[in-house]
């Protein structure tokens, strides 16, 4: 087996994690894991430093080239992070017509790390994993999304009335951050924070002609976003 095998196996068992939570931290599939810890193939450099970080280790350390890690592994130095890619809107629109989210997570240039607890749910649905996009307007300065900010969306995550969720809409696949509202009647409400902006109502027909599709639930900006009133 690799050095670098030996010692993902050594602290990924000290810090009492499991294979597929490994790889749901770094972004990985499971048997990648796997065939990492068994020396079927090695990391790359840039999987290597992910693993460091979520591992709380040095690279130096994992690679075998010094023991001086090896008594400091501890559960508490585990990073609950993950690295979450910042999608271009544009392509995220596109995917809104029937494409994949999957499809556009290779084109990210760009990464933030986030505590996994704040960014909810990991789903092992490819198309289901978290992203981040960058604000365009104030319409949800109300709520706690500026302009220009990062936040992070879940598409896993279950949305209820006043959450703030990320959309497209009309016949241009519109994207944008708004809080939705399910009505008893099977419309889609969605509500600016700021007042300027005209709530949009969806009806059953519309959801049906995919005229709106919700992407995901925001679930971290600068600060918590705020629910709806």
């Amino acid at each position: 087996m690799h050095i670098i095998g030996e010692r993902l196996r050594e602290i990924r068992r000290k810090l009492g994690i499991t294979q597929g939570e490994l790889a749901s931290l770094v972004g990985v599939s499971e048997t990648t894991v796997w065939n990492w810890e068994n020396g079927k193939r090695e990391p790359r450099s840039s999987e290597i430093n992910k693993l460091a970080k979520v591992l709380g280790v040095s690279v130096s350390y994992l690679m075998g080239e010094t023991d001086m890690d090896h008594e400091n592994v501890k559960k508490n130095s585990f990073q609950h992070v993950i690295e979450i890619p910042i999608l271009d809107p544009t392509l995220i629109a596109c995917a809104g017509k029937g494409n994949h989210i999957e499809s556009v997570y290779a084109k990210a240039e760009k990464t933030v790390f986030l505590p996994a607890s704040d960014v909810g749910v990991i789903s092992v649905d490819a198309d289901k994993r978290p992203f981040a996009v960058v604000v365009e307007g104030d319409s949800m300065e109300g709520a706690g999304i500026p302009d220009k900010s990062i936040v992070v969306v879940n598409p896993a995550e279950e949305i209820y009335d006043g959450d703030p969720a990320l959309v497209t809409f009309g016949i241009m696949h519109q994207i944008a951050i708004k809080w939705i509202f399910f009505k008893r009647n099977g419309n889609i409400e969605l509500r600016a924070a700021n007042p300027a902006y005209s709530p949009l109502i969806f009806t059953k027909e519309d959801i049906e002609n995919d005229m709106i599709k919700i992407i995901g639930k925001v679930m971290y900006v600068i600060n918590k976003p705020k629910k709806g009133f």
